[in-house]
């Protein structure tokens, strides 16, 4: 279980730099219902939103002891004392992360102790105008008191601190679930990480256990040859949300010099509502996978599949189905089984009649799917979809990992495929 610093109330647009910054800091799990448990400190710092270069505009300084008794007490710091005389206004954000070094900001999903603290956060760009400026640029009535509706998070997936930028993803402060960041999200996304990282045969957390052996490190090897070794690879996440996994795994198959220059298609897929928010992350993140660029996709379970998954059926099908925080609405599952079973079918390697019939069109046949889960329990109800995935479309899971963050329940990582047929 992860715990996150956000805003209960989030800072102004804009402000003079002169008035203090008012906001509320908000320390609770993904879903903003439960507080965390015991008192933790919060320190903050003031960066340049100017270029992709962070530039730290002042030094991290504590801000509160957080506490449960004092969870909705406004707070207020000086903006960063930068002279802005002769400037027409600066944007800068604000940093809050557990630590005071400047490396918390940023959430690093190769730390094995990921979520072992509440993950920083990042508040969107504020408008810091100078006094002597006002007229243009200068804040309205409006832009000073209006709140922000979005966050940011930092997440760093390599070691070459300089040379590839970190990943940034934004996530609304309200509650709609396919624009939030959620503890499977993460989780799956620090799973892949290792497992890129792994060496040859190896798995990732949990799974790296002697592949000579039946079970979860078999399978775990196959996931990782089609992901890492494969020249091509063909995904599809489901109910997406802000895309993070997507972006991460783009962001790997760009960096690893064996599928670099070869191609990957990943459709990040999930409600309309979602698109815009989704787009955005993959735009913003777009240095990070120069060679396969993610692709939003809608995709209503309740409705039938788009032309641009057929269109992967047609080049051989894919290679992996992958889903985080798919389980939250059981009334949901027969729709997410049904989606589940076209996916598998407009993948199957045994129809034949079907690449006969594409002929020249048809891309080279991948073998059966894989089926990559992540999930954390938040009703025991919840785990009747494994029963009801082996009965309606034959994909048996295994667990191929855990991660604790600061306790609690931990996200597990499950992984399978269809079963032999019978006969």
């Amino acid at each position: 279980m992860f715990f996150y610093i956000s805003f209960l109330r989030t800072p102004p647009h804009s402000s003079l730099q002169s008035s203090p910054i008012v906001f509320t800091p908000q320390v609770s799990n993904d879903l903003r219902t439960e507080p965390f448990p015991t008192s933790v400190d919060i320190f903050y710092w003031w960066i340049s939103c100017a270029s992709q270069n962070v530039i730290r505009l002042s030094e991290p300084a504590k801000l509160t002891t957080w506490r449960q008794e004092n969870a909705y007490k406004p707070l207020q710091i000086p903006p960063p004392s930068k002279n802005l005389s002769g400037v027409a206004g600066m944007d800068c954000c604000l940093v809050l992360s557990p630590s005071p070094t400047v490396a918390s900001s940023e959430i690093d999903l190769r730390d094995p102790d990921i979520g072992s603290l509440p993950l920083p956060v990042r508040s969107l760009p504020i408008r810091l105008i100078s006094p002597r400026q006002g007229g243009r640029g200068a804040p309205t009535k409006t832009t000073a008191t209006t709140k922000q509706e979005a966050i940011t998070r930092t997440f760093r997936l390599f070691g070459d601190e300089g040379a590839t930028p970190p990943m940034q993803i934004k996530e609304t402060v309200s509650f709609d679930l396919d624009k939030k960041l959620w503890d499977s999200g993460i989780g799956l996304s620090a799973w892949l990480v290792r497992l890129f990282a792994a060496g040859a045969g190896a798995g990732a957390g949990a799974a790296a256990a002697d592949e000579s052996q039946p079970g979860p490190a078999v399978i775990v090897r196959e996931l990782r040859e089609r992901l890492v070794v494969r020249e091509e690879c063909r995904v599809i996440e489901l109910g997406a949300g802000t895309g993070i996994v997507s972006l991460v795994l783009a962001a790997l198959r760009s960096a690893n010099p064996a599928s670099a220059s070869h191609e990957t298609r990943i459709l990040s897929t999930d409600l309309p509502s979602s698109m815009e928010l989704m787009s955005y992350n993959i735009r913003a993140n777009a240095a990070l996978y120069p060679h396969c660029l993610p692709t939003a996709l809608p995709l209503d379970w309740d409705e039938g599949l788009p032309d641009a998954v057929r269109d992967v059926h047609e080049r051989g099908g894919f290679d992996l189905i992958a889903m985080a925080d798919v389980t939250y609405n059981t009334s949901s599952f027969p729709a997410l089984l049904r989606t589940l079973g076209s996916l598998l079918a407009s993948s199957d390697p045994h129809d034949h009649d079907h690449h006969a019939e594409l002929g020249a069109r048809a891309g080279p046949v991948a073998p059966e799917p894989l089926v990559l889960l992540a999930y954390k329990e938040r009703d025991p109800a919840e785990r009747q979809l494994w029963d009801m995935m082996a009965r309606e479309t034959g994909v048996v899971l295994e667990c191929v990992g855990k991660l604790a963050g600061a306790g609690g329940l931990p996200v597990e990582i499950w992984l399978g495929k269809k079963g032999p047929r019978p006969g």
